[in-house]
């Protein structure tokens, strides 16, 4: 009887601190949403990378070039089909900068791909430093997958807010469950990781 009281009670506790652990690891993801960065923040870098997928991550990343932060700008996940003439007619930017400073990948269709087509970019300029450019909901995860392909960078956020998170029109359940899929996905890439070190 003291047995299964004390079997009891230890499976309790494991219980216990399992959901401990995973209510601090909920509550450091949702203060990295928190965020914020400003192109005054930024040190000194090579280049910078933006991953598409959301509103104003790339124009944001070609704001920060024309500012001269980094001297390249790669643009990762783009659609096979979109050419320069695309974007700088999309978002009204300056066709010069865009020839001369600017590239883009055709190559990622999630995050993994756009960290790996990041990385071979980044060795073929030799640069060490960069600033990352993406959704704050999607930085934790991006910057974790490029560190764990190469620890060898330095690797600078900067966040971009969530058109979804502002949208006075979405839902608190839609915001909900766009963060949750988030925090299953960072949770999943975290677990990939481990067993493959494994």
């Amino acid at each position: 009887m003291k047995k299964k009281k004390f079997h009891r009670v230890y499976i309790n506790l494991i219980f216990l601190i399992c959901i401990s652990i995973i209510v601090m690891d909920v509550i450091s993801f949702g203060k990295s949403l928190k965020f914020t960065t400003t192109s005054g923040d930024l040190p000194n870098v090579e280049g910078i990378v933006v991953f598409t997928g959301g509103e104003n991550r790339v124009q944001t990343a070609i704001q920060l070039l024309s500012q001269n932060i980094g001297q390249r700008l790669f643009i990762s996940g783009v659609n096979p089909n979109t050419k320069k003439s695309d974007i700088s007619h999309r978002i009204k930017s300056d066709r010069k900068l865009l020839d001369c400073c600017i590239d883009l990948g055709k190559n990622a269709n999630n995050t993994f791909e756009n960290a790996f087509e990041t990385i071979r970019w980044v060795q073929n300029n030799n640069f060490k430093s960069l600033v990352i450019v993406t959704s704050n909901y999607h930085m934790k995860r991006s910057l974790f997958i490029l560190k764990q392909s190469d620890p060898n960078i330095k690797f600078i956020p900067f966040h971009v807010e969530s058109t979804l998170l502002q949208d006075t029109n979405s839902s608190l359940k839609e915001k909900i469950r766009a963060l949750a899929i988030e925090y299953l996905k960072y949770t999943y890439t975290r677990l990939y990781f481990l067993f493959q070190l494994n």
